[in-house]
């Protein structure tokens, strides 16, 4: 089974894109911190993580994605966001990101 791992500060978040991501068949883990997320990435293999750029913890998610890049290269890694930054963007773009996304603000 494909394994997923969705990282947000928001819960609500969370639990959306694991319900639908569980839908397509993966098996769901999430991280609600970048420090959190860390750990999962040192202990699981992950096919796809979708990682939140602005999280609110000291790790932050361009931390997460060059983490996950180094342990599973062939990690297929979405990065989202609720806030323009272009250099942030083409920053994910240098990792090797397979898409970035804006979340809506509601």
């Amino acid at each position: 089974m494909l394994k997923a791992l969705v990282v947000d500060d928001e819960e609500d978040i969370c639990e959306v894109l694991s319900e639908t991501l569980r839908e397509m068949g993966f098996q769901t883990s999430t991280a609600m911190t970048g420090e959190e997320a860390l750990q999962l990435t040192k202990k699981n293999e992950w096919d796809l993580c979708m990682v939140d750029m602005r999280l609110a913890t000291a790790v932050t998610g361009l931390d997460v994605i060059k983490e996950v890049r180094t342990r599973w290269p062939k990690a297929v890694v979405i990065a989202m966001t609720g806030y323009v930054d272009l250099g942030l963007q083409q920053e994910t773009q240098k990792l090797g990101v397979s898409g970035y996304f804006g979340k809506p603000d509601d």
